[in-house]
């Protein structure tokens, strides 16, 4: 007998913003598009509505819980395993970076600047080890791909001294799905430094990215407690 389909619960951070919502939703139903066989919802950890706790209590039988955020931390790591613990129909997929689609994405979105001009990959911070290193991964393949020196930079402390410390002439790649405060503080600080890309947002290659994560949870199967899909 054929395994039932999966359903993609696609679980954001969420934004006080209204364009970065509309950009999020935009996303999933850009994904929905793509594979219309598969039922798809969007919920969040934060500030909007649906939680995540709410859209799990929603649904029974297969579902793929698929964190829509670039790096690990505290809500992949903790938050998202606790609320699907007990729930043996539900699989965690990876979170989405560091990855060669991402880079296709970021390298889309780059401003124009001139050969010379060093990147700045900027994402949001996080005190999880594992997160800076996934940002100098995520920067190497930004680098390769574009054939540019790319510096990993999160958004903390004092980010405008952060940019004009950075070799001139300074592009900045937004290591961000949507608009949002991030992306507000970014561009205020990097405004008469540098150019600033607009955030990764609905593209092709984010699309087959999140399907990619959604197909390798399925393949990798379950413990029976919510197990977490670990696919590089």
């Amino acid at each position: 007998m054929q395994e039932t389909q999966h359903r993609l619960l696609v679980v954001a951070h969420g934004t006080a913003s209204a364009a970065g919502i509309a950009t999020t939703r935009a996303l999933v139903a850009a994904l929905a598009a793509a594979r219309p066989e598969v039922a798809v919802s969007l919920c969040f950890l934060d500030v909007a509505e649906p939680r995540l706790p709410d859209a799990l209590a929603a649904v029974r039988g297969p579902l793929v819980v698929l964190p829509l955020l670039l790096s690990t931390g505290y809500h992949v790591q903790t938050d998202i395993p606790a609320a699907v613990a007990g729930r043996p129909d539900v699989r965690v997929a990876r979170h989405l970076g560091p990855h060669e689609d991402l880079t296709e994405a970021l390298a889309d979105r780059l401003p124009s600047a001139p050969a010379d001009a060093t990147v700045a990959l900027a994402a949001t911070g996080s005190s999880r080890p594992e997160a800076a290193a996934e940002l100098a991964a995520a920067a190497d393949l930004l680098a390769r791909r574009t054939g540019r020196t790319v510096r990993p930079t999160t958004l903390a402390g004092d980010v405008a001294a952060t940019l004009r410390a950075l070799p001139q002439p300074l592009a900045v790649a937004s290591y961000l799905l949507a608009e949002g405060r991030f992306l507000d503080v970014l561009r205020a600080a990097a405004e008469g430094v540098a150019p600033v890309a607009d955030p990764i947002g609905v593209h092709p290659a984010l699309v087959r990215l999140v399907w990619r994560r959604y197909d390798e949870a399925v393949a990798a199967g379950t413990d029976g407690t919510g197990a977490r899909a670990e696919v590089g």
